[in-house]
């Protein structure tokens, strides 16, 4: 092979693989599984929280199907919160602050 052909060849993939973030590329295979409803509440909260944190462009976020995002976001968001019951009796007591004197 001859010099400026090899040149023009490194040349041309060095110049086609500069230039724009990865994560804007349309990916080849959405991800759009497993369906959200299967999902526990960890793994919701995850993906719900991985899908915010890129901007819908066109059909996807990411990695992920538009629309898959946009239902682990709202099942996130209509989740029952957790709530923690406090037991008063087995509390551990206040500190004793002077502003508490």
């Amino acid at each position: 092979m001859n010099p400026p052909r090899l040149w023009l060849i490194v040349w041309g993939a060095a110049l086609g693989g500069c230039g724009g973030d990865s994560a804007q590329l349309s990916p080849v295979r959405l991800l759009h599984d497993p369906p959200v409803v299967r999902l526990a509440p960890a793994d919701l909260r995850a993906l719900a929280m991985q899908c915010e944190s890129y901007p819908q462009q066109g059909s996807f976020r990411g990695r992920y199907d538009a629309d898959y995002c946009e239902q682990a976001i709202q099942a996130w968001g209509d989740a029952p919160l957790q709530l923690v019951i406090i037991d008063h009796q087995n509390a551990l007591p206040a500190p004793d602050t002077p502003a508490s004197r």
